[in-house]
């Protein structure tokens, strides 16, 4: 008798050679933690060690499924028979899970992952928790051809108490192995042990270190969680009353990385997602706000910057808002017979009932089973999208990177369906030859159809997870999708479709609504950047001293007039009328530059307002002084006049001035209504032109309709034929009129607009449009900055947390060193430098310090000393190399104020940190001065100061001069302070000084006892 043997290499060529690669691989993981009724499945891809953890907190194995099971080929554990081992467990108090894994593919297949593995098991059962099962596996061995199965020992241990597995077991498993390994020197050559020797030596892993480290990193993840509004079920441990499974791999295929990131040049060009977002994205269905996922997977890349990249997980697959935020909706379900029943919402109106037959089932049961869609499509522009620009450009981004149609099977993602690249419906194929017929396309869609395993047994999906078989149940399925996919496009999506007013009808109106919004858009920014230039010019002079400079040189130069004047050798009259034409001449180019006109009709957001503000302030400072420089001038001629002149020079003098001024005057009104009038013509001329352009149409529609009467003939069409002409040519006349007619109108209303506007009583149309924009833009900012502030106060509690936890650590760490670096030179001199590194770490992070107290914090007295200490244990280093002196006055060291520590510090340490930053970029001296006014703190520096313009915006939400700057520092100053009763100030622009902040409290303070 002959028998079969088994080779060692079966197992590799069942596995690794079988699968598609990492991503379907990590797949089947996935679904094998489904199967064990895990509520988390996640991988954390470590690059700076080459390591891969994948866990779950599924029911687990005992030792006995173990070996039985996991470690075991061709089991049937899947089956129901009197002679098969014991089906799988399952969780009673959860629904009873179809399995998905199959043949063993998600055991075999880490192999395409890595070649070593260290498998970590806790099994959960009615009973209790089983004892933790640790278990090594190196699979180069299984692609040695030498070796049979039977030649290779997988080493396993036990650990019980509910504890986790230490270095030392790690250790001794590695032993076992390469024991085993040196064992075959009888079948295998010495390299090849040596080789495979080196390998398991290669794995660095300490489970003490990094299950603590995981644990630690669980924690913040919760936190994050739990800050979202997510209630946290993850459990991913194994001690204590922990359970699950967990694979930890090394090293890594380097095959990964690539996997991950994809193709850099094409995702640079094209945006396009990886091969591990193709195929791991959606692994459950989270976008279905009805759904209720079995199980969440996750994938975060901790990359070699030391960053951490979710690259699989619910936020970056389609959320449910994203989906109830799109254009369109479809939603139902194919019968047994392949016929749809369902509803289409078209732009969010009303839901429409849609049934669909399918010509092809002849009234058939179909073999692919009854199954259900749901699909949401955004539309391919923004200028047909119901949804805001910027969220329209968000969802369009991501259907462009990994919209599709995903296909689950009980829950669970079926590979490939799903990437854009498979186009198993030919939708991007009829697409390409006709996009106006075919309306969809998987770039712009996000959808699922659901399967069950009970109801549509008969596809298959094939062994290397690549899709259905082709068998008749797929046929069917396909070419019921396809149909379904043609005939809505043509019913609901195209111009002429018989279910497709609604839509057209609001395309048109979104399209109308967007271009005029967009050209709106395009002359209010020319507009407001021409005005802001101006404001620019303006505030650049009067810094400059432009009319102060000039009003001086102007009296000046009057004084010595009057000064010089000789009445023997001038005479009064020559002498006033150069006065007045020096007075006339020099102030008409400052009083030009000084106007500046605003747009009217258009809104201005917050930071254009206030400057407009500031602009008009400062204009009437300068006018006020042009008009005394007048007044003054005026005064003195009158005196002038009393003593040198006579009534009839004077009388001609005044004469001339009126004349001339009367002249300049009618200049300048000739040349506005020379604007007017061209303005005038040019509208109509382009309403003539509209309404005769439209009178010519309806003409010449009504030419055509007569002429197609004057065409037929009575005697050869039936009196229904001729009804149907009748009622055809009727139509034609009157959709002509409804064109023309809405044409005119519009033009008329545009114009009677404009007269309105001028009526008493009545607002403008451009002055209501002005308000409203006004009022929008604000809105629009007071949100953006909303959303900064939270992704702001996010960072810094992740910052604070990640200190806070770890500091602690580091210090005793840095204490335990000590002794050793004092006795060792070498390990002294690393020491110093961690040590001194540390401290420049913490002396930063003490600026959020007394941002901790504010749970429970309380008002206390805070005293310049204690501000100035804090000041300088913050900026010590900074200040010594950037050369910058600090000078801290008497006056500063004995105020105090009273209030809270973490409200005043960041304060003051923002103001000091942004006159650093500007010292750095000047030259000569360079001094921070903390000073004091009688109830406040005063800082200034030498910088280069804040000019007028910025005077105010300075303190705006999202204002920076900093190249990359963020501008919410002195934002955040300013509110904080103000929220707690204090003011901060900037002093007035002075091209010889720096800038100078205040920081003084609103009202009269009560003392405290307690001091910071």
């Amino acid at each position: 008798m002959a028998q079969i043997k088994t080779k060692a290499r079966a197992l590799d060529m069942l596995g690794r050679q079988q699968i598609a690669g990492i991503p379907t691989a990590l797949s089947e993981l996935f679904k094998n933690a489904h199967d064990a009724y895990a509520d988390n499945v996640e991988v954390d891809y470590i690059r700076k060690r080459n390591l891969l953890i994948l866990r779950d907190d599924g029911l687990g194995m005992t030792r006995d499924e173990f070996e039985e099971r996991w470690l075991t080929i061709g089991t049937d554990s899947k089956f129901v028979d009197e002679n098969s081992i014991a089906l799988p467990a399952t969780n009673m108090s959860k629904a009873l899970r179809p399995v998905m894994g199959e043949k063993g593919i998600g055991r075999l297949s880490i192999a395409a992952i890595g070649p070593q593995v260290l498998v970590l098991t806790r099994a959960k059962r009615e009973d209790g928790l089983s004892a933790l099962v640790a278990s090594f596996i190196n699979w180069t061995l299984f692609s040695l051809p030498a070796l049979d199965l039977s030649d290779i020992d997988i080493p396993l241990i036990e650990i019980r108490n509910n504890k986790m597995i230490t270095n030392d077991q790690f250790l001794n498993l590695l032993s076992q192995a390469k024991d085993n390994v040196k064992s075959l020197n009888n079948k295998i050559s010495q390299d090849k042990i040596d080789a495979v020797i080196h390998q398991i030596d290669s794995f660095e892993f300490n489970p003490e270190v990094w299950y603590r480290n995981l644990k630690n990193f669980d924690a913040k993840v919760d936190d994050q969680l739990e800050s979202d509004g997510i209630t946290s079920t993850r459990k991913l441990y194994l001690d204590e009353d922990g359970f699950g499974t967990h694979f930890v791999i090394s090293p890594v295929d380097e095959i990964l990385n690539e996997e991950v990131e994809g193709d850099l040049a094409a995702r640079a060009a094209t945006d396009q997602a990886s091969r591990l977002e193709k195929a791991l994205l959606g692994f459950t269905n989270t976008m279905d706000k009805d759904n209720k996922p079995p199980i969440l997977a996750r994938f975060r890349d901790h990359t070699a910057d030391g960053s951490i990249v979710d690259r699989i997980s619910e936020s970056i697959f389609f959320t449910p808002q994203e989906f109830e935020q799109s254009d369109h909706h479809i939603k139902g379900s194919f019968n047994e017979f392949g016929q749809f029943t369902g509803t289409v919402t078209i732009y969010g109106e009303q839901k429409r009932e849609y049934v669909l037959s399918w010509p092809e089932g002849l009234n058939k049961p179909v073999s692919c089973g009854h199954f259900k869609i749901n699909l949401a499509v955004i539309m391919g522009t923004a200028r047909e999208s119901k949804l805001p620009n910027a969220l329209w450009q968000e969802i369009y981004h991501k259907t462009n990177k990994i919209g599709g149609l995903y296909i689950y099977r009980d829950g669970i993602r079926v590979l490939p369906y799903g990437d854009s690249d498979v186009d198993f419906l030919h939708i991007e194929q009829r697409r390409s030859k006709s996009a106006s017929q075919a309306f969809f396309s998987y770039r712009r869609m996000l959808g699922s159809i659901e399967l069950t395993k009970k109801s549509n047994y008969a596809l298959h999906e094939k062994a290397g997870r690549e899709g259905f078989i082709e068998n008749k149940a797929y046929k069917q399925f396909r070419s019921i999708l396809e149909n379904f996919f043609i005939q809505a496009a043509r019913d609901f999506f195209n111009e002429k479709g018989d279910l497709s007013e609604q839509f057209v009808q609001i395309r048109s109106r979104h399209q109308e609504a967007y271009d005029l919004l967009k050209k709106r858009e395009n002359l209010t920014s020319t507009k407001k950047k021409r005005l802001q230039k101006q404001l620019e010019v303006f505030f650049k002079r009067y810094d400059d001293d432009y009319w102060s400079s000039r009003l001086t040189s102007i009296s000046e130069k009057i004084n010595y007039k009057f000064k010089e004047f000789d009445e023997q050798f001038e005479s009064a009259d020559d002498f006033i009328f150069e006065v007045q034409e020096i007075l006339s001449d020099e102030l008409k180019p400052l009083i030009n530059n000084l106007n500046i006109t605003f747009p009217a009709g258009i809104g201005f957001g917050k930071a254009l307002t206030d400057l407009c503000d500031i602009y008009k302030v400062a204009k009437d400072k300068i006018q006020n002084n042009i008009n005394e420089l007048k007044s003054k001038t005026e005064k003195r001629l009158v005196e002038f006049e009393d003593k040198f002149g006579n009534r009839t020079g004077m009388r001609r003098r005044f004469s001339d001035s009126i004349d001339s001024q009367a002249e300049f005057q009618q200049k300048q009104l000739n040349a506005v209504y020379t604007k007017a009038n061209k303005v005038l013509e040019e509208l109509e001329g382009w309403a003539k032109s509209e309404i005769s352009k439209n009178r010519a149409i309806a003409k010449e529609n009504l030419e055509q309709v007569k002429h197609d009467f004057s065409s037929v003939s009575f005697n050869d069409k039936s009196t229904d034929e001729l009804y149907e002409l009748k009622a055809s040519l009727e139509g034609k006349i009157t959709e002509t009129a409804n064109m023309v007619l809405e044409k005119v109108e519009h033009i008329a209303e545009q114009i009677q607009t404009i007269r309105e506007g001028n009526e008493q009583n009545s607002i403008s149309g451009n002055k209501l449009t002005e308000i409203i924009e006004s009022e929008y833009e604000h809105l629009k900012e007071v949100n953006d900055q909303n959303s900064e502030m939270v992704h702001l106060g996010m960072a810094i509690g992740i910052i604070h947390h990640e200190f806070s936890g770890n500091i602690l650590g580091i210090r005793r760490a840095l204490k335990e060193m000590q002794p050793w670096a004092n006795k060792n030179e070498k390990l002294n001199l690393i020491y110093q430098n961690i040590r001194g590194g540390f401290e420049h770490l913490e002396g930063y992070l003490k600026v959020f310090t007394p941002l901790t107290r504010r749970l429970n914090r309380k008002k206390v007295t805070i005293t310049g000393k204690a501000i100035s200490d804090f000041v300088n244990s913050v900026f010590w280093d900074r200040l010594a190399n950037e050369e910058i002196q600090l000078n801290v006055t008497d006056n500063f060291l004995k105020q105090s104020v009273i209030g809270f520590t973490s409200t005043i510090y960041p304060a003051i340490i923002n103001l000091i940190d942004n006159s650093i930053f500007w010292l750095g970029k000047a030259s000569g001296e360079k001094v921070i001065t903390l000073d004091a006014t009688d109830t406040g703190f005063v800082i200034k520096d030498s910088g280069p100061g804040i000019p007028t313009i910025d005077k105010d915006n300075v303190f705006e939400f999202a204002f920076s001069r900093k190249a990359g700057g963020r501008g919410m520092g002195l934002y955040v100053v300013k509110k904080t302070l103000e929220d707690e009763g204090f003011e901060v100030t900037l002093a007035p622009y002075n091209p010889n000084e720096g800038a100078c902040f205040s920081i003084i409290p609103k009202l009269e303070q009560e003392v405290i006892d307690a001091e910071a």
